[in-house]
C-alpha cells in the first residue's frame, strides 16, 4: 500500500496543532496540494514547527531514532499509543518506550485547527491552484533560510496536461523518511538538492517577506526528471544538436537516478526528438571529460 503520511504544523508553548491527511507522499506533496496550502497559510502568519510525518514511525524501531522532545511532540500530533501497540510485540520492553508513554502523553495536550478553508482563499485556490512563491522560508532552529522564488524558478515543472507546478520544498526538508524517494522514483534534474530531505523535520519555520539577519541563504530545489524535462522543453528548447536546454543560457539539461539507497547514478543529457506520437527523450553520457559516477544501479532510464 504504501506510506500515509500527515501534514503537521504544531506550537509546543500554546498546545495548538493543525494535522492534515496528505495521504501517500508522491500524491500530496505538491504546490497545487491542499495539505502544502494549510501549512503555508500557517507559516506567513506565525511561527510553526512542522512536521511531514509518516505512518512508518512507528514500526521497524523507526521511533528510536528520535531523541528531540519537540520531534516526540510533532509525532503525538498524528500518532498514538495504540499504533505503536499494534505493530510492534513486548512494547513494554523497548529501550524507547519511555518515549511512546510520552508521546501518549502529549497527544492528550492538543487543540487541533483547521485552516483549510482559509488557506483556499488566502491563496485566491480557485484561480490560482498553488501557494505562493515570494519571501523566504526560514527555519528558526537552524538559522537557515530559502529564497522561494528561486526555489520556484529551478524546480517549475511541467505535467502532460500542461500545468506548471512545483514538488514543494516544505514536504521534503521536513519530512520523516522515504517519502521524497517516492517522489523522484523516475529520476532526478542533477540541480536537486535531494540530500536536504527531512533535514528541517521538527525545526521552528515561518515564512516572511524579508530574509532575518545572520540567517544562511542555503540554496534548494527538488525537480522530478520528466516534468521538468517537459518544462525546460516547453520554455528553452535545444541547442544545435537536439539537446535538451535547461535555462536561456545554453546550459544543457542534466539528469540522473537514484538508487536504493539514494547515491545519485550517472549523469546524463538528453536528445530530443519528435515523434508522431509526441515528444521522446534519449539519455546519454556526459562527455568524457566530466566527471561520472560508476554506479550501475543508478543508471538513467529513457522516458
Amino acid at each position: 500500500m504504501g506510506q500515509i503520511f500527515h501534514a503537521c504544523a504544531y506550537d509546543i508553548k500554546a498546545k495548538t496543532c493543525c494535522v492534515v491527511d496528505a495521504d501517500k507522499f508522491h500524491a500530496n506533496c505538491y504546490s497545487f496540494s491542499g495539505a502544502v496550502a494549510s501549512m503555508h497559510y500557517l507559516l506567513r502568519h506565525k511561527t510553526y514547527r512542522i512536521m511531514w510525518g509518516g505512518a512508518y514511525v512507528v514500526i521497524d524501531d523507526n521511533i528510536a531514532k528520535y531523541s528531540r522532545d519537540e520531534d516526540l511532540h510533532g509525532i503525538s500530533t498524528y500518532q498514538n499509543y495504540e499504533d505503536f501497540e499494534m505493530n510492534n510485540d513486548d512494547l513494554t520492553e523497548k529501550e524507547y518506550y519511555d518515549k511512546v508513554k510520552l508521546i501518549a502523553k502529549y497527544r492528550k495536550q492538543w487543540k487541533k485547527i483547521c485552516v483549510w478553508d482559509k488557506a483556499n482563499e488566502y491563496f485566491d485556490w480557485d484561480n490560482t491552484n498553488s501557494v505562493k512563491y515570494e519571501g523566504y522560508m526560514v527555519n528558526h532552529t537552524k538559522k537557515q533560510a530559502v529564497d522561494l522564488e528561486e526555489y520556484y524558478r529551478q524546480s517549475k515543472s511541467l505535467n502532460k496536461g500542461g500545468t506548471v507546478f512545483a514538488i514543494d520544498l516544505l514536504p521534503v526538508l521536513t519530512e520523516t523518511g522515504e517519502g521524497t524517494a517516492m517522489a523522484l522514483y523516475e529520476g532526478i534534474s542533477t540541480d536537486s538538492t535531494e540530500e536536504l530531505a527531512g533535514k528541517w523535520c521538527g525545526d521552528e519555520l515561518q515564512i516572511v517577506d524579508e530574509l532575518p539577519q545572520n540567517f544562511k541563504l542555503i540554496n534548494c530545489c527538488i525537480a522530478e526528471i520528466w516534468n521538468r524535462a517537459r518544462f525546460c522543453y516547453s520554455n528553452f528548447g535545444v541547442n544545435q544538436d537536439g539537446h535538451l536546454l535547461k535555462d536561456d543560457k545554453q546550459n544543457l539539461y542534466e539528469a540522473t537516478r537514484l538508487n536504493f539507497f539514494g547515491k545519485r547514478g550517472e549523469p546524463s543529457i538528453l536528445k530530443v526528438e519528435k515523434t508522431e506520437k509526441g515528444v521522446k527523450y534519449s539519455a546519454k553520457p556526459l562527455p568524457e571529460s566530466q566527471p561520472k559516477d560508476e554506479n550501475e544501479n543508478g543508471k538513467l532510464n529513457t522516458n
